[in-house]
């Protein structure tokens, strides 16, 4: 019986390597399938409303421009360059991609579930199926993020996907939350909309810094610069949201370059204590 060989170079056991082919394949039919919904509710062939119009039916403040939503496109390319990839034979047991494991399917099972929940005006359990999501993507980022053994290819194929990924649904997660209290119409315990938007700009700052300096993952503040612009194209007329945002996005990209340094001597420090 042929064997493959496993990320030492030595022969993997049958097993392994059966287990490493259904998880080729498992992936790519997890992408198809996603790819697949994703395109039935942006068109609203799902449930007869597009994912958009729901959307702006119950349009809050934080709500980027609708021209922010095409970083999907960019999202789910560089996911399809990850799906070829991890598909090559060459591929199959390498340490990166076995260290992943299942969880770009079970992360694909959470986005289904957010599609057709959303969809079908399911709010209060579509947020909780995106901080599902939020969990899965993080525990991805976990397993195979950025440090400095990877080589450029896994990087390019395997971390940033997956770096990009997770930016964007921490931004998500946010814009979702507030579209689900404007449904419920929550009162903001006294705060109006506008001034929540802004307090949630300097929070999503504040996280995307914090995961350059934890993780490197230099990705971050350039996501939530795209959907500051966006919220603030959004929203011209409201001072307190384009004042924050636009001083945001200067803190952001300023304080980038010194949360990698920072974060890269953390590590190295950690490393060589170790």
């Amino acid at each position: 019986m042929r064997t493959d060989r496993d990320m030492t170079g030595e022969l993997a056991s049958p097993v392994v390597a059966a287990s490493d082919r259904a998880r080729q394949v498992v992936n790519v039919l997890t992408y198809g399938a996603v790819l697949w919904l994703n395109g039935l509710a942006g068109s609203g062939a799902l449930s007869g409303d597009s994912i958009g119009a729901i959307a702006n039916r119950y349009q809050s403040y934080f709500l980027p421009a609708d021209y922010v939503f095409g970083i999907w496109a960019l999202i789910y390319s560089w996911l399809l360059v990850f799906t070829v990839y991890q598909a090559l034979p060459p591929n199959r047991g390498i340490a990166l991609v076995r260290r992943l494991g299942w969880w770009w399917a079970i992360s694909g099972l959470f986005n289904i579930a957010w599609i057709v929940t959303f969809s079908f005006g399911m709010f209060g359990l579509a947020l909780i199926v995106m901080v599902g999501l939020l969990c899965t993507l993080v525990n991805i980022q976990k397993r195979v993020g950025l440090d400095e053994t990877l080589t450029w290819i896994e990087r390019v194929s395997v971390s940033y996907p997956f770096a990009l990924y997770l930016s964007w649904i921490s931004i998500a997660l946010i814009a979702n939350t507030f579209q689900f209290v404007t449904y419920m119409e929550w009162s903001g315990l006294g705060i109006d909309g506008p001034s929540w938007s802004a307090t949630m700009a300097v929070v999503a700052t504040g996280l995307g810094i914090l995961v350059v300096w934890k993780w490197g993952l230099w990705i971050s503040p350039l996501v939530v610069t795209w959907a500051l612009v966006g919220i603030a194209v959004r929203f011209p007329e409201q001072a307190v949201i384009t004042r924050t945002a636009w001083a945001m996005i200067v803190l952001g990209l300023v304080s980038l370059p010194f949360a990698l340094r920072l974060g890269w001597e953390r590590r190295r420090v950690h490393t060589d204590a170790r």
